[in-house]
């Protein structure tokens, strides 16, 4: 039985239930305005289809709003003021994002851009970086590309600072998929590049997959070696593979880009990235797979890249304010290096700054 003591609690505690009615009506009327502009833009529908069911919904969103208005004062403007923070911060982000996308395209270009071979076989950096004949260290080199097409930023910062590069390198991306996972036959695409001894592995993989692990130069080794088999196989069926490179059973065999996948990612200025395939002979085949297996017994490096951003000189005041607030956020909520869970012993982080 309630007292006479306890309505004005019950009242209180149904004017707290308004505050959330406000925001809830505002995202009605705003999906309502987004929905017709969807038939409008989008599906190309008649006006006269769309004007009327859209003025009838946003009056009675309308009515219902003007209503819960009435509560602002009272407790609904914090769920406002919280909604207006949310979506400055996801503007903002959304802004910086697109001004260093637009500073990232500059390092898009085919790896032979920034390398060429020579006609005494030696391979050198091309004019436009400097022209200087390369070395070669010996070990696997897998390069962590954010792309997953063109030369990756990391690998063209590596060259050019050190002038040397791994004896065998795979450019490694990862490419999430909106599924929990991704069938181990759909996985792996592997490709061979215009530069000797040089590879792309793409892993299409789910939100439910684990793909970096301590044994991820294992991994990728092995995925580039059944490759090279399949890749000799296709076109020497009676190929002979020595014994100690022969490929690991428990790796699913690769597949190459031949998918629409591939098709979508190869632009008309990176068709020249992939090698031209000449005719493949055993003897091609098995000193690729003794190459694979030398470099993979001597060392395993993990390449990432560290890029830095700075506001180019002339920016204007409130540009300049936002690129800086963008960039504090960046540097705050970036995956550390230390969370990869692989051989910290053998990552190398290239640093490099990129202008805004």
């Amino acid at each position: 039985m309630l007292t006479g003591m306890d309505l004005p609690v019950l009242r209180f505690a149904s004017a707290d239930m308004i505050p959330p009615r406000v925001c809830v009506m505002f995202v009605t009327l705003f999906d309502t305005c987004m929905v017709s502009l969807a038939a409008l833009i989008v599906w190309r529908l008649n006006p006269l289809l769309i004007m009327f069911p859209w003025l009838t919904i946003a009056c009675l969103d309308g009515v219902y709003l003007s209503s819960a208005l009435t509560k602002v004062p009272s407790g609904a403007w914090f769920t406002l003021a919280l909604a207006t923070v949310l979506a400055s911060l996801f503007t903002l982000w959304r802004f910086g994002k697109e001004q260093q996308w637009l500073a990232e395209a500059a390092d898009r270009f085919p790896t032979t851009h920034l390398v060429k071979k020579c006609e005494d076989g030696r391979m050198q950096l091309t004019d436009r970086f400097g022209g200087r004949s390369l070395s070669f260290i010996e070990g696997f080199g897998i390069f962590f590309d954010k792309a997953g097409e063109t030369t990756p930023t990391v690998f063209s910062q590596f060259l050019t600072k050190l002038v040397a590069a791994p004896q065998v390198m795979v450019f490694f991306h990862l490419r999430p998929i909106e599924t929990p996972s991704v069938p181990p036959e759909n996985r792996y695409n592997v490709s061979r590049l215009a530069i000797p001894n040089c590879y792309r592995l793409i892993i299409r993989h789910g939100y439910m997959d684990e793909v970096i692990s301590p044994d991820l130069g294992s991994l990728v080794c092995g995925q580039v070696r059944d490759f090279i088999i399949r890749q000799g196989t296709a076109t020497k069926p009676l190929v002979s593979i020595p014994a100690q490179v022969q490929p690991n059973p428990s790796i699913t065999a690769l597949q190459d880009y031949d998918n629409e996948d591939f098709v979508i990612a190869q632009s008309p200025t990176t068709s020249s990235d992939t090698e031209k395939k000449p005719e493949v002979t055993n003897e091609m085949i098995t000193a690729s797979l003794v190459k694979l297996q030398q470099a993979y017994d001597h060392q395993v490096l993990y390449i990432i890249g560290k890029e830095q951003m700075r506001i180019k000189t002339g920016t204007g005041i409130w540009r300049s304010l936002l690129l800086r607030a963008f960039l504090w956020l960046r540097d705050n909520t970036r995956t550390k290096i230390a969370n990869l869970k692989v051989e910290v012993d053998r990552v190398i982080e290239v640093g490099f700054v990129k202008e805004i």
